[in-house]
């Protein structure tokens, strides 16, 4: 066989590999090109909703809310807003604004939009309902979902063989029902803020605990975590500690197990949905690594949920999605001067102080802990504030906070 039978020979077998590899290849490089477009897309539809979602209850010039870092702008969060236009800016980015059609078509693979707020979660998903706008009827589209509230509850029990020490309990034990002491359901939020609601048990009769707000280091409410009344023995105000330090343990746990089970129903029910619309992908929510819920849960903002778009040979990666926090919670801190500690670490200025940073040198030597609250949110609320600072077994009253003349709140 001659040489050029054999180049020819090797010519027709290589020659289909080499272009297979190269549309594979090309492929490849198509869908990651598309991978990140999507991505980006995803991002800033999320940057403009987060803009969009922040809404101003008051702009009276002379009051300073803080809370935005703009002096006349109070913002709470407008959960509607923020999935509209969470959606608006894909279609608009994805060339469908107006087709109705197209908009309904996309919205099957967002199967879950989450507005992270301070103290609750609220989710969009797919919802078949009667449209009121629409004479009643019949649609298939985003729906918001009520408010779910960061909630934990527990009890606080007698140990009879423990000499009726009062014992902390993440579960009702019906075996112990004439030990009850009392019952808590607590909402949390996003820092140590808490909404307290229970009732205790006095003489098999159950008697409300008032409703309230408090912070969780507020030495003069948070009794109510354990009673109507202040513990007034050592095993109740160990009970009452060991309730307080649990609480702190558990918090951020809660609030990521909150938003996570919702959107994980929220995925799981729009596969139902997408099925009904002849899309064949199985929408899952992904599985979070160790930590990855922590450092979204520090401020509130909205994610979102992108699945199942054809990118290539590929679909788009289940972990396609993002989250974009709102501007951080302006803070004010309280401190009071101090006197007694060694030369050049007292307070500066002999005053009571509020500060807006707490790497401010003057904070930082002043006396800080044990003051309840540590902070506030406005300065109007930090300079008329009546705070209580605890040494040993003492309550001191706090009134006359000034704005620090180093950090200049």
């Amino acid at each position: 066989m001659k040489l050029t039978d054999f180049a020819l020979i090797f010519i027709g077998v290589t020659l289909p590999i080499i272009i297979i590899v190269y549309v594979n290849v090309s492929f490849t490089i198509k869908a990651e090109e598309q991978e990140m477009y999507y991505k980006k897309v995803i991002s800033t539809s999320l940057n403009d909703a987060s803009d969009q979602m922040k809404e101003v209850e008051n702009s009276d010039s002379e009051i300073d809310y803080g809370y935005s870092g703009v002096s006349n702008n109070k913002i709470s969060v407008n959960s509607q807003v923020a999935v509209d236009t969470f959606l608006n800016s894909m279609y608009n980015n994805f060339g469908i604004k107006g087709n109705k059609d197209a908009e309904n078509y996309l919205q099957y693979f967002i199967p879950a939009i989450a507005v992270i707020d301070y103290n609750g979660v609220q989710v969009s998903s797919i919802e078949s309902f009667e449209d009121d706008s629409l004479d009643g009827q019949k649609v298939v589209r985003h729906s918001l979902k009520p408010k779910k509230y960061y909630t934990y509850e527990y009890y606080i029990y007698y140990d009879s063989t423990n000499g009726y020490r009062a014992t902390f309990s993440e579960k009702r034990d019906d075996a112990k029902e004439s030990s009850l002491q009392s019952y808590h359901l607590i909402e949390f939020t996003m820092d140590d803020y808490v909404t307290h609601r229970g009732y205790e048990v006095i003489n098999g009769k159950k008697e409300d605990i008032e409703v309230s707000g408090f912070y969780l280091t507020d030495t003069k409410n948070n009794y109510k975590l354990f009673s109507n009344t202040q513990p007034n023995v050592q095993s109740k105000k160990d009970c009452l500690k060991d309730t307080i330090k649990k609480l702190q343990e558990v918090r951020k746990s809660v609030i990521i197990n909150a938003i996570e089970s919702e959107m994980q129903f929220a995925t799981n029910n729009n596969n139902i949905y997408a099925s009904n619309a002849g899309i064949k992908y199985n929408f899952v929510f992904p599985t979070l690594e160790e930590g990855e819920m922590e450092s979204q849960i520090k401020n509130v903002g909205i994610m979102a949920l992108v699945q199942g778009i054809s990118i290539g040979n590929r679909y788009l990666n289940t972990r396609a999605y993002s989250t974009s926090k709102l501007t951080e919670i302006t803070r004010y801190y309280l401190t009071i001067p101090k006197t007694d500690d060694i030369a050049n670490k007292n307070s500066k200025y002999i005053m009571n102080l509020y500060h807006k940073d707490v790497n401010c040198p003057e904070y930082r030597v002043s006396t800080h802990n044990n003051i309840t609250p540590g902070y506030l949110f406005t300065k109007q609320q930090a300079a008329s504030v009546r705070a209580v600072y605890k040494t040993g077994n003492t309550y001191i009253t706090l009134e006359g906070f000034y704005p620090c003349p180093i950090c200049n709140p």
